[in-house]
């Protein structure tokens, strides 16, 4: 929806645009993120119990209703994935729109001083380019926060449900990991700045150079505008190989904490099996979750 206040768009925070979305679009993500989470701790329990139960006993009608609770699971969770990523679409879209029309609103009585000094291209990637990741935001800002806290406590409580110590344990490499991903998540946002700075850097020079061309051919001035745009690409080379390494580095960071997980419980796991202080099923609804958690 519009603003109605008389705050300048380029002074709004993004949380502002969030809380410009329907209350009834909220809510309803709100309940599909919710049936989500449900229906994403419940397959671990039908894990559990067809080890435990159906295949100690060899009762093929329960394996076969068990079978069918789980697809069935399996199938509603994917419809609501859909639905929550189909709200989302919505809502970022349409903050999208309002950025849009708002901002262009604001270019329009801009002093004729800016479009002097302002290249078009600037003007153009501001309105079509760079609002798209703002877009993706406000989307996403109540979605993936309120989907990872609940999935992280539901799944969290019924692990330590299973096996207090085993679930204890595992989700304590979850705390680690929100601390050391975003640490590298940090270098990559930062150096994602500079390379968007140096690239809109790169565009003005060439708008420049194309716009004024007569006078380079004119004045000779070919060599200085050749120095001056190498060292915006060397400047943007450097950065775009840093910030490529970063963005591998958060990738390599989350496979390793994801496949520390089912180390632990394999390891502490197999351990209490032994012991006769788990079961085998629990241990499979351990393994399952992991891959839910991160």
């Amino acid at each position: 929806m519009t603003a109605k206040i008389d705050l300048p768009i380029y002074k709004r925070s993004l949380f502002y645009w969030v809380r410009q979305t329907k209350l009834s679009l909220q809510l309803l993500l709100v309940v599909l993120i919710l049936g989500l989470v449900f229906l994403r701790v419940l397959p671990l329990e039908i894990q559990k119990r067809i080890v435990n139960e159906v295949l100690a006993v060899g009762d093929v009608n329960q394996l076969v209703v068990y079978c069918l609770i789980f697809l069935l699971a399996v199938v509603l969770s994917n419809i609501l994935k859909l639905a929550v990523n189909g709200l989302q679409t919505i809502i970022g879209q349409s903050a999208l729109t309002d950025m849009r029309r708002e901002l262009y609103q604001h270019i329009l009585r801009l002093p004729l001083s800016f479009f002097r000094k302002t290249p078009t291209g600037t003007v153009v990637a501001s309105l079509v380019t760079e609002l798209a990741a703002s877009a993706n935001f406000v989307g996403a800002a109540v979605a993936i926060p309120l989907s990872n806290i609940l999935t992280l406590v539901a799944i969290g409580v019924y692990l330590i449900w299973l096996n207090t110590l085993l679930g204890i344990v595992t989700l304590s490499i979850y705390p680690i990991a929100l601390f050391v991903v975003p640490l590298v998540q940090r270098g990559v946002n930062n150096w994602n700045r500079r390379r968007v700075d140096s690239s809109n850097m790169m565009a003005s020079r060439i708008t420049e150079s194309v716009t004024g061309i007569s006078e380079i051919h004119a004045q000779g001035s070919f060599q200085s505008e050749e120095q001056s745009y190498n060292s915006i690409i060397e400047r943007l080379l450097k950065i775009r190989i840093i910030w490529t390494l970063y963005r591998y580095g958060v990738k390599v960071t989350n496979n390793f904490f994801v496949g520390l997980g089912p180390v632990v419980v394999m390891l502490l796991g197999g351990y209490l099996l032994m012991q006769g202080e788990t079961e085998l099923g629990s241990i499979v609804a351990f393994l399952s979750a992991q891959e839910k958690l991160y």
